[in-house]
């Protein structure tokens, strides 16, 4: 059934459902009730990195259809965009940002830092993750995989801009948000500041530790060494 794709499919709907939890206040207050607010991140974490690491066997076990050849070209844009999604995801982890998913609290409009680049560096990171993954994977599972998540990425941001529109109010929103935007450096253009934080220092730093911890493990994981696109 579904040519072989039927655990990839199945996968990728549960990986989506459980996603879809965070943005449902009522559903995530009521877990929360229950386990309470580290419980709930904790079992969240764990329930999340489980199925994602189906969602990965599941990509594996799909059986190869090509929809186009590899190319080196496609190797060297995906290893030069994904310093910038390694950027974007720890540093924005990092950082207050009560525009996004994360920490809210201690944001200082004058210091905006990445969030003054970009309204939503984790979701833009795991964007660059995925899209830059499509130029070298051109099997349909792999595809499936990188473009679903690149969809889930960027339709997140919309997501999460509404629900933070709903939980600060339209007013505040406005004013806390005027300096940012959703396309990477337009918030600058209309008048935004990216000056820093310690945080922001500390997360290029781990960034940078970050990105080569991802160098040593790929090919470990995968049998693909990323260097192999800067050469």
């Amino acid at each position: 059934m579904f040519g072989g794709f039927g655990g990839l499919i199945g996968s990728f709907l549960v990986f989506l459902l459980l996603h879809s939890i965070p943005p449902m206040h009522r559903v995530k207050q009521s877990i929360i009730n229950l386990l309470g607010k580290a419980g709930y991140y904790i079992v969240y974490s764990l329930v999340s990195t489980g199925v994602l690491i189906w969602l990965i066997h599941e990509v594996w076990a799909a059986p190869y259809v090509e929809l186009w050849p590899y190319e080196p070209w496609a190797a060297k844009t995906t290893a030069h965009i994904m310093p910038f999604s390694v950027l974007f995801f720890v540093v924005g982890f990092l950082r207050s940002n009560p525009l996004s998913i994360g920490p809210g609290s201690g944001f200082d409009k004058t210091r905006m830092g990445i969030v003054g680049i970009v309204r939503h560096p984790i979701l833009w990171g795991f964007a660059l993750w995925a899209g830059a993954h499509l130029f070298a994977n051109g099997g349909l599972a792999e595809v499936l995989f990188f473009a679903g998540l690149f969809l889930l990425s960027v339709v997140g941001m919309l997501i999460v801009d509404r629900r933070k529109r709903r939980l600060l109010g339209y007013e505040d929103w406005i004013e806390i948000s005027s300096g940012t935007s959703n396309i990477p450096f337009v918030g600058l253009i209309k008048g935004g500041n990216c000056r820093p934080t310690r945080k922001d220092f500390l997360g290029v730093i781990l960034a940078v530790l970050s990105f080569g911890l991802v160098l040593w493990l790929h090919p470990i994981l995968f049998n693909v060494s990323p260097l192999s696109g800067f050469l």
